[in-house]
């Protein structure tokens, strides 16, 4: 067994199917009182979730002797393949941001930049499917002028897709039902974003995109790319999306559950840690999960719907609520310095044909937990006053299975500049974990 910073540390890896892969391996040390299980977000190959393990649990194990002196504590980081597309995640991020113009509808630079997208795609499913992602990106040179083409190119990218995690909080119902052609003209529609101002968390709202920071002229995809293909690219973007929403869920149901019932019989409590989709795995393994050894749940920079635990929204992981898993503090990062967590937000909007005049904020049904918190919860289900992430040292007055919104943004902060999405990892980030641990 590895160790991190002296905590001993376990990589479990699992299959896009949740099957568990070295499951032998995954075992913890005598006398081991508590158990962290971490999961890594969509935008990682190994390597770099392993990385980010290192990284925060070094942290936690530099701001936290007390806690390491009281508890014996195990790490097991989830392993899952939600594979690495940069070139997606940049062209869903540059929209939250502004990007610079330049691209027309039937430019050279256009296809090739689309052909590059279905590419990872394509790596994302693998070789059963490329039979599919050929016949979608033969559509390519016809999309501007023939509805049937913009047809068979969405129909082919859909049936890429399991249906069964369709849901109404991010409009997925409707993609799946939607005429193709249709749907790329939505798609074509510019959305108004919420930015923040400067780092306060702040938001305004838009009908042009912000200034990129350092200045500058800004345009949307809408101008990046013009026409139907910039619905194209949109198109991927939440199809990309899509699939590491139900592969997080299928992952965190069939896998990550069984394994912390497995892992409740070696130790005393199990921590859930979630970053991005990572926060989908965990949450699904909290619902699915049968033990009653669940003390904490800590969502950081989590890209599912702010909804998501919401009764009157019939929120997707409301059982985890009702059922009272969680034993202890639910812990909630969220920053409106995290682009990346409203991935598939832009698209959700435009499929309903509303545009929302603040995009992306606690009052868009499209919004997302790691931008604006857990909403539309009921009375007592949110602790007020424990409300920011603070320094080290700082006092969090917990309150058991209550939620916890830490706005983040004086700490989650890309020192770049740009999307904070995987600044998760300081000493700060790893203060709160170690004060829930230990509450």
């Amino acid at each position: 067994m590895k160790n991190i910073a002296g905590i001993p540390y376990v990589a479990a890896r699992f299959d896009k199917k949740g099957a568990a892969l070295n499951e032998k391996e995954v075992t913890l040390p005598a006398g081991i009182t508590d158990v962290i299980v971490a999961a890594h977000g969509w935008n990682n190959d190994e390597a770099s979730a392993e990385t980010l393990y290192r990284e925060l649990f070094t942290n936690f194990a530099a701001v936290a002797p007390d806690l390491l002196k009281t508890k014996k504590i195990a790490i097991v980081g989830v392993i899952w393949p939600s594979k690495q597309f940069n070139n997606v995640v940049a062209a869903a991020t540059a929209e939250q941001a502004g990007a610079a113009a330049g691209l027309k509808a039937n430019s050279a630079a256009t296809d090739k930049t689309l052909i590059e997208l279905l590419k990872g795609v394509g790596e994302m499913f693998g070789a059963e499917d490329a039979a599919k992602i050929k016949q979608a990106k033969a559509q390519l040179p016809k999309l501007e002028t023939d509805p049937a083409a913009r047809e068979k190119f969405v129909d082919a990218l859909r049936s890429l897709l399991d249906k069964k995690a369709a849901s109404d909080e991010d409009n997925s119902k409707l993609f799946f039902k939607m005429n193709g052609a249709e749907m790329l003209e939505k798609l074509k529609m510019q959305t108004p974003i919420a930015v923040a101002r400067g780092g306060g968390g702040g938001s305004a709202s838009l009908t042009h995109l912000a200034q990129p920071p350092g200045g500058g002229g800004a345009a949307g995809l809408g101008d990046l790319f013009s026409g139907v293909k910039s619905g194209a690219m949109r198109l991927l973007n939440y199809l990309t999306y899509y699939e590491m929403k139900s592969r997080g869920g299928t992952v965190g149901k069939n896998g990550v559950g069984p394994l912390v019932d497995r892992l409740a019989q070696q130790a005393g409590r199990v921590h859930l840690v979630g970053h991005s989709f990572g926060g989908r795995v965990v949450a699904a393994a909290a619902s699915g999960s049968k033990t009653n050894k669940l003390r904490t749940l800590s969502l950081l920079q989590t890209a599912f719907s702010h909804n998501g635990f919401s009764k009157s929204m019939s929120g997707f992981f409301r059982d985890v609520v009702d059922k009272k898993r969680v034993k202890g503090p639910i812990v909630v990062t969220y920053t409106p310095n995290d682009r990346a967590v409203g991935l598939a937000y832009p698209t959700a909007s435009r499929l309903s044909g509303t545009v929302a005049s603040a995009f992306g904020d606690q009052n868009d049904k499209f919004g997302g937990l790691g931008r604006n918190g857990a909403q539309k919860m009921e009375s007592g289900e949110v602790v007020a006053g424990v409300d920011k992430l603070l320094a080290v040292n700082g006092n969090y007055p917990w309150q058991a299975g209550k939620f916890h919104n830490l706005e983040s943004s004086k700490f989650i902060v890309n020192p770049k500049g740009g999307d904070a999405h995987c600044f998760v990892t300081g000493k700060e980030v790893a203060w709160a974990l170690s004060r829930a641990i230990q509450a």
